[in-house]
């Protein structure tokens, strides 16, 4: 798939929402709804409630090897201690967890 491809399969996406727009549900946003109905395209709507639990899950590992480092390990190192503990993952979800709740590394320890 080259670059082109995408973009006119994401202008193609934006079209469709645009002409269905009257045909959604009043009580949601028509964005939302006809992402619904089109199978969830990119660029509308929200993460799904699986992933947003799956991050709640990870947040409360993240943070035990935070604290068990003694604030000292920063994304590369507790990525690795989840992935010792058998959890699938990426370093860049750990990173921006760790990002969206402050955890800051300390330095010169």
């Amino acid at each position: 798939m080259g670059n082109r491809w995408k973009a006119q399969h994401v202008q193609l996406k934006y079209t469709f929402i645009k002409a269905h727009r009257q045909e959604c549900d009043t009580a949601m946003s028509a964005a939302s709804s006809t992402c619904r109905a089109a199978d969830s395209m990119p660029g509308y709507g929200t993460r799904s409630p699986i992933a947003h639990g799956r991050d709640q899950r990870l947040l409360g590992l993240i943070r035990a090897a935070y604290t068990a480092s003694h604030s000292v390990y920063g994304a590369p190192r507790i990525f690795l201690d989840l992935r010792e503990a058998g959890e699938t993952c990426s370093k860049h979800r750990v990173a921006r967890i760790i990002r969206a709740n402050n955890l800051k590394t300390r330095y010169g320890y």
